[in-house]
């Protein structure tokens, strides 16, 4: 009886060892963009919305992850907890400032910010307090890090723009292929200076502008030094011993009015048909 007993802790003991890089990880990346009390649309919820949703994850279980722990995970076999997740903000709204990174500290979660160079660069020359449309200053980013709960990443300093139908990192009409490659590695580069020099964050994590991406792309993030990127692909993340599958990385878009257990349900199901 006592030896069962014995079996049984050790057996439970188990369960609560965090997980290691020898087996595959499933990591869900939820996407969040502005915060809003009213006016909510496909990228932007409610102050309320996000505070269900840090609710329910720790209720869950969840553990929210930031990206460079999940790169330590892949590259160097570091732990994660059982159940990680990423919360994910993109472009650097004022309003995360606002209404995000509280509600972060108060349920004692982390989330990654990846950053337009440019709009914080405008608005450091001109700031604007309005969180319906002011994007953050750098002096702003360099107090959320000294909170320890953001990690910044970079979303390029300049590729948001709509060039005649072409966003993001796409090649433009009647573009040379060596113009297209100049431009995108003149960008990124551009906010990877930029953010070290301002901050001394050097960002590994590029988050694609509208989530457009290719096979171009992903080699010139790789040459630049960029071990994982995020795209706005609709799934699940698996995690494995190779670093390719930090490449191309899946996210789950949280939208106005959307249930999260639902979405992540979904998520979860793509696996089955993968």
């Amino acid at each position: 009886m006592l030896h069962r007993w014995i079996c049984l802790i050790f057996a439970m003991l188990l369960l609560l060892l965090p997980v290691s890089a020898e087996e595959e990880t499933e990591l869900p990346i939820l996407m969040y963009h502005e915060l809003r009390e009213t006016g909510t649309g496909k990228d932007t919820i409610t102050p309320a919305e996000l505070e269900s949703d840090l609710r329910w994850l720790r209720e869950q279980g969840y553990t929210a992850v930031s990206m460079e722990r999940v790169i330590a995970y892949v590259y160097d076999g570091l732990p994660l907890p059982p159940k990680p997740i990423v919360l994910s903000f993109d472009d650097g709204c004022l309003s995360y400032l606002l209404q995000a990174e509280p509600l972060l500290r108060q349920y004692g979660v982390c989330a990654v910010l990846s950053v337009i160079g440019k709009s914080t660069d405008d608005f450091s020359a001109y700031p604007d307090g309005n969180p319906r449309y002011a994007h953050m200053t750098w002096q702003q980013l360099r107090q959320l890090l000294e909170g320890g709960c953001t990690e910044l990443q970079n979303h390029s300093y300049d590729l948001h723009r709509d060039s005649g139908g072409v966003y993001g990192v796409e090649q433009r009409p009647g573009e040379s292929r060596s113009g297209w490659e100049r431009r995108l590695y003149d960008d990124l580069t551009r906010l990877q200076e930029k953010l070290y020099a301002e901050t001394g964050s050097a960002a590994r994590v590029f988050t694609y502008p509208y989530g457009r991406y290719g096979a171009v792309t992903e080699g010139i993030c790789r040459e630049l030094g960029f071990l994982s990127t995020l795209t706005c692909d609709f799934g699940m993340n698996v995690l494995t011993e190779d670093p390719e599958c930090l490449m191309g990385m899946k996210r789950i878009c949280r939208s106005h009015g959307c249930n999260l257990p639902a979405l992540l349900e979904q998520a979860y199901e793509t696996r089955k048909w993968s």
